[in-house]
């Protein structure tokens, strides 16, 4: 059994402007950001993990920086965890217009309507194709023991419950806590199946660590 932990960046400079920056355009850390990677850290040096996966984008991998000064585990860099593509979107603000169609994209796969998404950039299907490529990978790299992924909050939300055994998407989405805030933490366990691992939900973006 292999035990997974999910962990958005800590706060960044683009989350304060409310920007959509899903590539790899900077946005920083904040100061909050960066202690929140660092009281994650004091959680997560109570595991037993082994090793750490980072997303490219620079406030994932700024995160993991801070995770890995205090395990002494350097991070692996994994591609497929990056935030998914908004396209068109990409540098706007998260207001109006650009607001909505994010939202109604987000309504569109949640109903089940997978191959929709924003001119110029990926769909449900792609991202979902990449999280169980990253799932086959680690658990390739890791059959048991626990440990750490470092990536995005819409990435995980629009791929985790989608891929978790027993899950009602629409009763999950119905749900006011089904966000994931900067630094919490989303456990999951990933068992070897005969075809494709089989994963299970523990807990969903805690976030006790940081109050």
């Amino acid at each position: 059994m292999l035990t997974v932990y999910l962990m958005r960046h800590g706060q960044s400079q683009a989350n304060v402007e409310r920007i959509f920056a899903n590539g790899d355009d900077g946005y920083p850390l904040t100061e909050e950001g960066r202690a929140q990677a660092a009281l994650a850290a004091e959680l997560l040096a109570l595991k037993n993990i082994k090793r750490i996966y980072t997303s490219p984008i620079l406030r994932a991998k700024q995160s993991a920086a801070i995770v890995e000064k205090r395990l002494g585990i350097e991070p692996v860099v994994l591609d497929e965890i990056r935030e998914f593509s908004v396209g068109e979107l990409e540098g706007q603000f998260i207001s109006g217009e650009a607001e909505s169609a994010f939202m109604r994209l987000m309504i569109q796969w949640i109903s089940g309507n997978s191959s929709d998404k924003i001119p110029n950039g990926e769909s449900h299907l792609e991202i979902m194709a990449r999280m169980k490529k990253a799932i086959d990978i680690i658990a390739s790299e890791n059959h048991t023991g626990e440990v750490l992924l470092v990536s995005h909050g819409g990435f995980l939300t629009m791929t985790l419950p989608f891929i978790c055994s027993g899950i009602d998407i629409r009763e999950f989405f119905s749900r006011p806590s089904y966000g994931i805030g900067n630094c919490s933490i989303t456990t999951v366990r990933v068992s070897n199946g005969a075809q494709s691992p089989s994963i299970e939900l523990v807990e969903w973006a805690n976030s006790s660590h940081l109050e």
